[in-house]
């Protein structure tokens, strides 16, 4: 069998699939209302239309109904009165789907149109994956070109410790079942609550596939999420150290997953460093916990005693 779709998964069998997929995208959305109609638009324009299409609105203080008019009669429309954040807007969509596939997109980026075909073939043709996804294009004012491609990274073994290392599954389609049955997204994150509900598939025996193709569209404007660095470092460190309590590690688990928590909080460390808000107790802290060396001990050492001379030192 001839894939028509390259892709990076663990070794497995392609097989004929006896009956279609049914495909729901899922859609949050909180003050991108602007945005909403052209994410939209990307998703009925899939060469594989979605059988299901909800977005859930988590408390936008803008025009939603506006945005969402022109396609009223091929949305379902959930929403939650009071802002509950990301992991419950994602839990209230996907309880609204009753497809076997959901695909993340979030309001403010685009789909190309072949994602959906892309991923429906994949998942049909390979029913051992839980998570498939693309990789993607920036698009938006300023964005620069870049010859990283997450296509050279994917891991094609070992996935259950790369997954404690980091996110490598950008807005996957999942199937439902496998999502459910992990507990969902973990309502308590504010921020990148996806990673860490990943882990918890991946620890049940989930496989993830990539498909090396830029089909998803990814916009940077000055009021996504990820715009405010501070609390992207500060809700990675957070969903590292739930990573890292997880009661199913083994003890190899937790080796790669505490490595990966001392990193995060390194460099949210360095971030407050370079702003004047590091404190002598925290830069001790990470000095004592054994993960670092060289340059980076120095750093450390040298923030216990004189923050200020760290941070020009580490500005030269």
């Amino acid at each position: 069998m001839t894939a028509p779709w390259p892709y990076l998964a663990p070794p497995g069998e392609l097989v004929e699939p006896a009956t279609p997929l049914t495909i729901g995208v899922l859609v949050t959305a909180h003050d991108v209302a602007p945005l909403l109609p052209a994410a939209l638009q990307s998703v009925f324009a899939q060469t594989r239309p979605p059988d299901q299409v909800v977005v859930c609105d988590d408390a936008s203080s803008d025009d939603v109904d506006g945005a969402l008019r022109p396609f009223r009669d091929r949305v379902r429309l959930v929403r939650h009165p009071a802002q509950r954040g990301e992991g419950a807007a994602k839990n209230t969509a996907v309880a609204a789907l009753d497809t076997d596939l959901v695909v993340v997109l979030d309001g403010d980026d685009e789909m190309a149109s072949q994602r959906l075909e892309a991923l429906g073939w994949l998942a049909e043709h390979r029913p051992d994956l839980t998570l498939l996804t693309t990789t993607w294009e920036a698009f938006g004012p300023g964005v620069e070109a870049t010859d990283w491609s997450l296509a050279d990274h994917f891991p094609t073994t070992d996935q259950r410790a790369a997954i404690l290392r980091w996110n490598f599954l950008p807005a996957p389609a999942m199937r439902r079942t496998a999502l459910l049955e992990a507990g969902g997204f973990d309502e308590t994150l504010r921020y990148g609550p996806d990673w860490e509900c990943y882990l918890r598939m991946f620890l049940r025996g989930a496989a993830a596939a990539l498909v090396p193709v830029p089909l998803y569209r990814y916009r940077q404007w000055s009021g996504q999420q990820t715009a405010d660095r501070e609390r992207v470092l500060a809700g990675r460190v957070r969903v590292a150290e739930m990573i890292a309590a997880n009661a199913l590690l083994e003890p190899d688990d937790r080796r790669i997953a505490d490595r990966s928590l001392w990193e995060l909080r390194y460099e949210y460390w360095t971030w407050r460093l370079d702003h004047g808000a590091a404190t002598r107790p925290e830069s001790l802290a990470l000095l004592r916990s054994g993960c670092t060396s060289g340059r980076r001990t120095a750093l450390l050492a040298l923030a216990t005693v004189a923050p200020g001379l760290a941070r020009r030192w580490r500005a030269r």
